[in-house]
């Protein structure tokens, strides 16, 4: 029993070490922008249920389109496990992203839109503010490049609009990560 005891207490810290509850980070304040499909969409659609959020641009020749093909595999993965949330991408490069352009744009990575909204409707400055004061992230798009620098991470926030933890997409565990935190805010 005395040589038990130890790994028994290992694996007790173990589990408990796991199920430590998410850390709440910063609460989003309100907002409403226009979705792929000219709609009014912010804070009070996401209410009540948990989001993903993403920055990308429609006509980014580095890192969005591997981003936006990662998170339609996430929808269907989520979908698959019956977990119900809703996933926001703000564009980066408002004054190109129309509503229409986003739409076909969504349209190369899912057929399926009825929990993902692409977001525009703001001006330049104001996407960029958005990023970084609620955020913390970056997005700067300079006048003389088509190109928009911006951070490529995804956040998972509860159903108050508080960010519980960003991922790395780049980083093999992320998804697994992301399911299992997914799973304890539902």
């Amino acid at each position: 029993m005395k040589r038990l005891a130890p790994a028994l207490l290992a694996v007790l810290l173990l589990v408990v070490g796991c199920s430590e509850p998410l850390e709440r980070g910063k609460q989003i304040r309100d907002f409403t922008f226009t979705d792929q499909n000219g709609e009014p969409f912010g804070t009070e659609q996401t209410s009540g249920r948990p989001w993903i959020a993403d920055f990308v641009f429609t006509n980014c020749t580095t890192i969005c389109p591997a981003l936006t093909s990662e998170m339609a595999e996430l929808q269907k993965i989520l979908k698959e496990q019956g977990i119900d949330v809703q996933i926001v991408s703000f564009s980066v490069d408002p004054e190109v992203d129309t509503p229409a352009t986003l739409k076909a744009y969504i349209a190369n990575f899912t057929a399926d839109e009825s929990n993902w909204h692409l977001l525009t409707g703001y001006s330049q400055p104001e996407i960029e503010a958005f990023a970084r004061e609620e955020f913390q992230t970056f997005v700067l798009k300079h006048e003389s490049s088509t190109q928009v620098v911006h951070g490529t991470n995804f956040y998972l926030l509860d159903a108050e609009g508080t960010i519980r933890k960003e991922y790395n997409f780049s980083n093999e565990s992320y998804q697994k990560e992301l399911l299992a935190d997914m799973k304890r805010l539902n």
